[in-house]
C-alpha cells in the first residue's frame, strides 16, 4: 500500500475508534460492520440513519424542482446542478452507483456525483478514475481525506458530512442527499437531514475551490 494509502488508512481507523467511543459500540464492531457493508449507526440498534422527521422538497428524478441558491465557485455550483438533477432517485444501502440512478446510499450518491458525473478526485480514487463500479469512500472517509478542507459556510457544492450521513449543500441552508429507502434522494434542509447526536462537519473539495 502506497505511503498516502498508509496514513489514510490509519486516519480512518482513528475516525472510527473516535466514533465508537462516541456512540458506545466497540471500535472493533463498527470496523468489521463498515468492512461487511453494514450501516454504522445500525451496529447494535435498530433504528435506520436519518430518523429525524424530514419534510423534504418534492421533486421527480430526471426533473429537478430544486434551483442552486446563491454564493459559492463556479466549480461548487457544478457541483450542486449536477446534484440536484438526481431528485427523487431510491436509495440502496451500499449500492454501487454505476448500476445506475439511484443505486447509491448516502456516500456513493457524493461519489457519483463528483467522481463519476465530474470526473473529479475523491478519496482513494484519482480524477477520472472512478466510475461508479464499486461503492467507494464512505463518509468517515470523507471525513479524514486531505482533499478536501474545512469551511464555515454551506455554499453550493460544498458537503456536509456526519459520522453515518452525508451530502450535498445547494445553498439557502439546504443540501440533497440519499436519505433511506423510504424517502430516497430528495433535498432537505441542512438540519432535517441531521443523524440525531452526530457533529457536523463542512467541507470543500479543495479541487473546486
Amino acid at each position: 500500500m502506497p505511503v498516502k494509502g498508509v496514513y489514510l488508512a490509519s486516519a480512518g481507523l482513528g475516525t472510527v475508534i473516535l466514533y465508537a467511543g462516541f456512540k458506545g459500540k466497540k471500535w472493533t464492531d463498527v470496523t468489521h460492520g463498515l468492512l461487511s457493508g453494514e450501516n454504522p449507526a445500525s451496529i447494535g440498534q435498530s433504528n435506520p440513519i436519518v430518523t429525524s422527521p424530514v419534510a423534504y422538497q418534492q421533486g421527480t428524478y430526471g426533473y429537478g424542482g430544486y434551483a442552486v441558491g446563491g454564493g459559492g465557485t463556479v466549480s461548487g455550483r457544478a457541483i450542486a446542478e449536477d446534484a440536484l438533477q438526481y431528485q427523487g432517485a431510491s436509495y440502496v444501502w451500499a449500492g454501487a452507483p454505476g448500476s445506475g440512478a439511484g443505486h447509491w446510499d448516502c456516500s456513493s450518491f457524493c461519489n457519483a456525483v463528483i467522481g463519476r458525473d465530474l470526473g473529479m478526485a475523491i478519496p482513494m480514487y484519482a480524477a477520472g478514475k472512478y466510475h461508479g463500479q464499486a461503492h467507494g469512500p464512505n463518509t468517515l472517509i470523507w471525513l479524514v481525506w486531505n482533499g478536501c478542507s474545512r469551511v464555515k459556510t454551506a455554499a453550493p457544492g460544498v458537503l456536509a458530512i456526519w459520522q453515518t450521513h452525508m451530502g450535498i449543500c445547494v445553498g439557502g441552508n439546504k443540501m440533497i442527499s440519499a436519505l433511506n429507502g423510504q424517502i430516497g434522494t430528495k433535498v432537505t434542509t441542512i438540519q432535517e437531514a441531521a443523524p440525531g447526536g452526530e457533529i457536523l462537519t463542512l467541507k470543500q473539495l479543495k479541487a473546486s475551490a
